[in-house]
């Protein structure tokens, strides 16, 4: 820095004193004198000073100078990852249309929990066995089938074929032709679905036989006895051996005739008769299962 303001100082000088000579020079070879220059007073002035700051040597202070700032580092760029190769869409398919969702089926109504024949009701019967006054005692029981399905409230049925059951609650023989013979019944229950339901009721009409009851070896001894009779008559009124057939033939139907007359005799149901039957009392039944 020094060495700069001594340099620039000495062109100074050199500059001025060149500026005089020259102006000396154009003054012409007349020979005019140093009082001439002297007088013009600035360039005097400015000679002494030339020459005053070459031969003196200024004082000069080293300033420091600022030191230029450090550039700002450059931001350090980190490097950018490798793009990952993505796989190539898929050919995406059309979203299928919103179809309008189908109503709600209606609740199925409940089932009825059970339902009511009302009384005077009628079912009819249909006997599943033969059953006689000699044959079934007071109190024994058979069954017989529905013939027809019988309406309860609540849309409740008795279905056809539901089992009913009977009790003889009389029965009796006839001793002979002019005898009476007796087979009451009465239904106590009917059964479906696995339950049994009791019953008051009252048979109206049934279908019945009057049979005879005797047995074979019996009506035959009978029958032997009026022959022996009529035979022996009519060798009485014949005295012939044909008055004596006759009179065998004439005791042998004599036999049969008395032995009819003499036979018991019952009443009996026969196997598919019909019975019909009236409630007296309702009955609550429950609906049969569904097969």
């Amino acid at each position: 820095m020094r060495q700069y303001i001594r340099s620039r100082r000495a062109v100074l000088a050199t500059t001025l004193t060149s500026a005089a000579l020259v102006a000396l020079a154009a003054c012409g070879d007349t020979g005019a004198d140093s009082s001439a220059l002297a007088s013009d007073s600035a360039l005097g002035r400015d000679l002494a000073l030339a020459q005053q700051d070459s031969a003196s040597q200024p004082q000069l202070q080293d300033i420091p100078a600022a030191p230029e700032p450090s550039p700002a580092p450059e931001p350090t760029v980190a490097a950018a990852p490798r793009p990952v190769p993505r796989p190539a869409p898929r050919p995406t398919r059309p979203a299928p249309r919103p179809t309008a969702a189908a109503p709600a089926p209606a609740p199925a109504p409940a089932a009825p929990v059970s339902g009511t024949v009302a009384s005077g009701t009628r079912l009819s019967f249909s006997s599943s066995s033969k059953v006689c006054s000699n044959t079934m005692p007071v109190g024994e029981k058979f069954t017989a089938e529905l013939s027809e399905s019988v309406s309860a409230s609540n849309g409740v049925s008795i279905p056809a074929g539901a089992t009913g059951t009977f009790e003889v609650v009389e029965a009796k023989t006839a001793r002979n032709s002019n005898d009476e013979t007796t087979l009451r019944v009465r239904l106590v229950s009917v059964q479906f679905g696995d339950k049994t339901y009791p019953v008051e009721s009252t048979v109206q009409t049934a279908s019945t036989e009057r049979v005879r009851s005797a047995t074979k070896g019996t009506d035959a001894k009978k029958v032997a006895g009026g022959a022996i009779l009529g035979a022996i008559a009519g060798q009485v009124i014949g005295k012939s051996t044909k008055g004596t057939v006759i009179g065998a033939a004439a005791g042998a139907a004599a036999g049969t005739a008395a032995a009819a007359a003499t036979a018991n005799f019952d009443t009996c149901i026969n196997s598919g008769a019909t019975i019909a039957v009236t409630l007296d009392a309702p009955v609550t039944v429950r609906p049969a299962p569904v097969p």
